[in-house]
């Protein structure tokens, strides 16, 4: 009989050693860039009812979600974004003192076809700010947003892409009675799909020809924010916000900063700003997004709790980081232990210890193999170094340090090994 052979499920990902130093990389570079910001992490379950995602995500998402019945009768999910749950957090406290600055790092899973930089399950980052409406709060979350891009190598490689649903708004009941939620679910789609596809979705939700044409014209390309003064009026007060944003995020030092229309996000509760952070070489499109929604802590309590964030999926993230060759820093020397005959394992192990205690990474070797094998295992493991204890070379007090890089190595007494290194590292 042969073995069952049991492949993972297909949208889902395996994480090997090497896949990991990438997303420990990623992981490290938000959390600092976050804390930087003064942002402090908070978590929650994974699991939760589907009723947190009827209120306001929209049709789209709950048919994307890994819903069903629990054995207590309950309708739950496996949470597909974090956002609820991070405002159901906040609406549960009443002696938080705001504003309250959060990220997270959760899994998410969504039932969508899988393609490069989407899977079913990824981890998203999210940062939020709760308790402030002001445009300085858009400018701070966009900002760490752009702290976290350039962090992880990634400056230059992205520009930051701006919109406003009340503008959109505006537009599109100046151009059409269609309700403007349902214009935005196919603005969102307009990089998915070709500009005659487009049009024809416009026309097929009610929207009439001339209408339809101005809307596919304001979402191809990008502007200025004084091109859009220009299209829609000085005198709104979101472009005058949109204006200070700008401003502000150039006090940070973020100055790629461009007007979309076509950036919508396809949620139903955004309120106000829009961003994305886009991909110059445009092989991808979102690297991460988000945007203010003042109404769904109102809609979840009946709290009104402003609130702006954004969350940025690890799985484009990675792609980005191979794609630009970006090499992974090891803060840590990794050191490896060879044997050779007879060797005291207690003896390795404690000098192991040592090194340990001293800033290193150590691998002890564990089976009885030739120094050759050895030597190149700890090669393809990253070893910088390689001590070798040799049955003859102990009885003389000896050890031999190799180093893995150049291949030079020398005899030393086995007492001096751990200094000596220690004064390597420095």
């Amino acid at each position: 009989m042969s073995p069952l052979q049991i492949e993972k499920i297909r949208g889902f990902r395996d994480f090997y050693p090497e896949d990991m130093e990438i997303e420990k990389f990623i992981f490290q570079k938000t959390e600092e860039a976050a804390e930087a910001f003064g942002f402090s992490r908070i978590d929650f379950p994974s699991l939760e009812y589907l009723d947190l995602y009827r209120i306001k995500s929209g049709d789209e998402l709950l048919q994307q979600t890994y819903s069903f019945v629990d054995k207590g009768g309950r309708e739950v999910t496996l949470i597909p974004e974090a956002t609820p749950s991070t405002v159901r957090m906040v609406t549960a406290r009443k002696d938080l003192q705001r504003p309250l600055r959060w990220y997270s790092f959760p899994k998410v899973w969504r039932y969508e076809e899988p393609q490069a930089g989407r899977y079913r399950e990824h981890y998203q980052f999210n940062a939020d700010i709760f308790g402030s409406d002001s445009p300085e709060a858009d400018a701070e979350v966009i900002a760490l947003a752009s702290s976290i891009l350039d962090g992880l190598g990634l400056s230059g490689v992205y520009e930051m892409r701006i919109n406003s649903r009340k503008i959109m708004e505006e537009i599109i009941r100046n151009i059409t009675d269609v309700e403007p939620f349902s214009v935005f679910s196919i603005i969102d789609r307009f990089h998915k799909i070709s500009r005659e596809e487009f049009t024809e979705q416009l026309k097929s939700a009610g929207i009439g020809e001339e209408g339809a044409s101005m809307i596919t014209d304001l979402c191809s390309g990008t502007r200025s924010v004084e091109e859009i003064e220009r299209i829609t009026g000085k005198g709104s007060d979101e472009i005058g916000r949109i204006s200070k944003v700008v401003d502000l995020l150039r006090s940070y030092g973020v100055n790629s900063v461009r007007y979309d229309f076509s950036i919508v996000r396809g949620l139903s509760y955004y309120t106000g700003i829009v961003f994305e952070a886009y991909d110059r070489s445009g092989q991808f499109r979102a690297i991460l997004g988000g945007g203010r929604y003042d109404s769904l802590a109102s809609l979840m309590s009946g709290d009104n709790v402003p609130a702006v964030g954004f969350g940025m999926g690890d799985a484009v993230i990675t792609l980005l980081i191979k794609r630009e060759g970006i090499q992974i820093p090891r803060k840590k020397k990794l050191v490896y232990m060879c044997r050779v005959g007879e060797i005291d394992s207690g003896l390795m192990n404690r000098y192991a210890r040592e090194l340990r205690e001293a800033g290193m990474n150590v691998t002890v070797e564990l089976i009885n193999r030739g120094l050759s094998s050895q030597l190149k295992y700890a090669s393809s493991s990253g070893a910088d170094y390689a001590i070798i204890f040799g049955e003859r070379d102990l009885e003389k007090g000896q050890v031999t340090l190799r180093d893995m890089h150049s291949g030079s190595q020398e005899s030393m007494d086995v007492d001096s090994i751990v200094p000596h290194l220690v004064s390597l590292m420095k």
